[in-house]
């Protein structure tokens, strides 16, 4: 490489004179500088995904560990390892929702009831799964689908299909009262209401503009 004293300039072409002052240039040897520094190795960092599935796997190993070595009944072994496992998927997969989180509510909705009947099946099956824990799961998830579109009447075309399938949720907890399915009935007629009239009343009070982009959605 060439340098010109005068102007205090490195030149990288094949020329003998500056191209500014005209000097002769003298040829000089410079230590290469790098244009950025150097990429430095990037922290790893704390993965809560890992940690979660970690967790669970710790959780189900000892529960495992207590029903070999010691008198523990199998039955909680199960409730124990399916309870983990379902509160493991659910926290993974919630992380990864951002925008619309309907699926993870009815997703949500759906998985605690059926765990709730594994947990009630396993325990000897008293019917509280289906006569209590379902309605009021119902009932949370209608109440958080109708507060989000609340606070944002844009999302009702994204959340109202999630609202009308707790609508018809609740028409089935009607169904299993009338076929004496359900047999403590005062929260399931409580919840299955609460969930229709919930649904009706979104439609009732939703402007013009909100039913058009609707039907739309649904090409109708």
């Amino acid at each position: 490489m060439k340098y010109c004293s005068k102007c205090q300039m490195k030149v990288q072409n094949q020329l003998n004179n500056c191209p500014l002052c005209g000097q002769s240039l003298e040829s000089v040897e410079f230590e290469i500088e790098r244009d950025y520094p150097e990429q430095f190795a990037k922290k790893r960092r704390f993965s809560i995904r890992k940690f979660i599935i970690f967790l669970a796997m710790v959780i189900i190993s000892f529960s495992f560990i207590s029903g070999i070595f010691q008198d523990f009944q199998w039955n909680w072994v199960l409730i124990i390892t399916a309870s983990t496992l379902y509160v493991t998927i659910s926290a993974i997969l919630g992380s990864r929702v951002k925008r619309n989180i309907g699926p993870n509510i009815l997703t949500q909705v759906i998985g605690i009831s059926a765990l709730s009947m594994i947990i009630d099946y396993f325990l000897g099956y008293s019917g509280w799964s289906l006569d209590i824990i379902f309605p009021l799961d119902l009932m949370a998830g209608t109440t958080i689908i109708t507060v989000m579109i609340l606070l944002n009447p844009k999302r009702f075309t994204d959340l109202v299909i999630y609202q009308l399938m707790f609508g018809l949720m609740g028409i089935v907890i009607l169904a299993m009262i009338y076929f004496q399915v359900i047999l403590f009935r005062q929260i399931a007629i409580i919840g299955s209401y609460y969930t229709i009239i919930t649904c009706v009343g979104l439609f009732f009070f939703a402007d013009r503009q909100m039913i058009h982009e609707l039907k739309k959605k649904f090409h109708y």
